[in-house]
């Protein structure tokens, strides 16, 4: 089964890990540094692998 639909679990380090080598960084803020703070606020609790890339994209950052 695709990782597209598990859901991104925010207390997995493993996570942050494998969709930060999915994209590019842009500017000077890291796909990493951005997940963390969407975490913060819930904007991706219970958000599955695909709506955070779709998040990830809308906000400038592109796969590798």
């Amino acid at each position: 089964m695709s990782k597209e639909y598990d859901e991104f679990n925010c207390s997995e380090d493993h996570e942050y890990v494998y969709v930060s080598g999915l994209y590019n960084n842009k500017s000077n803020k890291t796909v990493r540094e951005f997940l963390e703070e969407k975490c913060e606020s819930n904007e991706i609790y219970n958000s599955t692998h695909a709506e955070v890339y779709v998040l990830l994209e809308a906000n400038g950052f592109t796969r590798k």
